[in-house]
């Protein structure tokens, strides 16, 4: 880690005294470049690119959108985090700043724990994506190395051979992803141990047990570089190029693959995991049987991981209970039993003080057939919808739009654990009361 003195800020501003006094801030820790137009910070840019800088929305010529949409095309600059300075507070300037690249905001008047403190964090997390992209440079080469080596250990029959290549691969990548500790990592684990389990309860055979395995621990690893610090949001709500990204991942992965032929039915696990069984996933839109069966499997390990991840409480029985509601849909309907013991292991919490019946679900996460165990009101203490109705489409979005109009995005919506639900056209209508 470098020291904080050896880190450069450019502060662009075209007002002599904003930049005094962020200079005067931010000068004890970091090296600090000055610029009064966004002409002029273009080019201290392209000379000697700085590790982050602060940058004014409101300037004669350029404005600082203008300005970042130019650094944010260019690769050799797209990467340098842009902190907006502005007086604006309305919110549209906000999702203007982000559109165009920002990765975050300070208002006017500027306090200095508050400037250092963003300018720290996103420092921490340029250190990260710098780490995880180095990470993932070698990840291939690593990969084919150690299946390499498995082929020059011993001349014995292939099929050991191999078989053996894909264990140790396991086994290597598994002992990295534990010692990253994050969410990626615990993610693919996760990925890997139920997709793994299912497949041998299947009775699948054992290399091919282990090539689930070695592809849940890989399903996402396209998304490595890219997606840190992004919004945690739903698909739907997506900037249109930010998703177009997100749906080529798979081929990113299957793309690291594809350099030795021996992991050939890995890649196209990691290609196909985002097909949903009914049609209408990516990146190839197939359908039921067209679908690899490694890639369901991993389908139905990554759904049951994000749904278990989504509640704090009874997440395997919900994780399972949403997975059935998602039967046929989006997941193969005749592989989701095998998946039933190894979450219950995975996920039950030994320190519960028992079962409840319901779970508190995150409002994103609502999906038709969930039966709400309590009532929901709005701010005013009016009813909005009973205990015991069905959620249809009407009543999910009717639960949205209060939550976002009342700001209270943590807010989360009481359920029912079943083992059964009910059909969609069996759906009770909302009745708002």
């Amino acid at each position: 880690m470098l020291l904080k003195k050896n880190r450069t800020i450019l502060i662009v501003d075209d007002t002599p005294v904003n930049l005094g006094l962020l200079d005067a801030i931010l000068s004890p820790d970091y090296l600090i470049k000055t610029a009064g137009s966004g002409s002029e910070a273009l080019e201290i840019v392209r000379l000697m690119p700085p590790d982050l800088i602060l940058l004014d929305v409101m300037m004669l010529g350029m404005n600082g959108y203008e300005v970042c949409k130019i650094l944010k095309s260019d690769p050799v600059t797209s990467r340098i985090p842009v902190i907006f300075v502005t007086s604006l507070l309305d919110p549209g300037d906000e999702t203007c700043g982000f559109e165009v690249g920002g990765a975050d905001f300070i208002t006017r008047p500027v306090i200095g724990v508050i400037v250092r403190s963003r300018i720290k964090a996103q420092l921490a997390l340029r250190d990260v994506q710098h780490a995880l992209e180095e990470w993932n440079t070698g990840l291939k080469r690593r990969l084919l190395e150690s299946v390499k080596k498995i082929r020059l250990a011993a001349e014995v029959d292939m099929t050991t051979v191999e078989d053996h290549g894909y264990k140790l691969s396991v086994k290597l990548l598994s002992g990295v992803f534990e010692l990253m500790e994050d969410e990626f990592a615990v993610r693919s684990l996760a990925v890997s141990k139920l997709a793994g389990e299912a497949a041998r309860k299947m009775n699948l055979a054992p290399e091919y047990v282990a090539k689930v395995r070695l592809a849940g621990l890989l399903h996402d690893v396209g998304t490595l570089g890219f997606n840190r610090g992004l919004p945690d949001k739903p698909e739907s709500e997506l900037a249109a190029d930010v998703l177009d990204v997100f749906h080529d991942h798979p081929l990113r992965g299957e793309a690291l693959c594809e350099a030795d032929e021996d992991l050939e039915d890995v890649g196209l696990m990691v290609r196909g995991h985002h097909e949903d069984y009914s049609g209408g996933g990516f990146p190839d839109g197939l359908k039921g049987d067209d679908i690899p069966v490694g890639a369901r499997l991993l389908a139905i390990a990554a759904f049951i991981e994000h749904s278990a991840g989504s509640v704090s409480s009874e997440r395997d029985e919900y994780a399972l209970m949403k997975a059935r509601m998602n039967a046929g849909i989006q997941l193969d309907p005749r592989l989701i039993c095998h998946f039933t013991m190894i979450t219950r292991v995975l996920y039950y919490d030994a320190k519960s003080s028992g079962r409840s019946g319901e779970v508190e679900v995150p409002y994103r996460e609502l999906i038709c057939c969930m039966k709400i165990s309590r009532d929901i009101f709005n701010a005013g203490g009016a009813l909005l919808l009973q205990k015991g109705n069905v959620l249809d489409e009407s009543g999910i979005a009717l639960i949205r739009r209060n939550i976002q109009e009342n700001k209270s995005p943590e807010t989360g919506v009481w359920i029912f654990l079943c083992n059964t639900y009910t059909q969609p056209h069996q759906v009770l209508h909302t009745v708002i009361v």
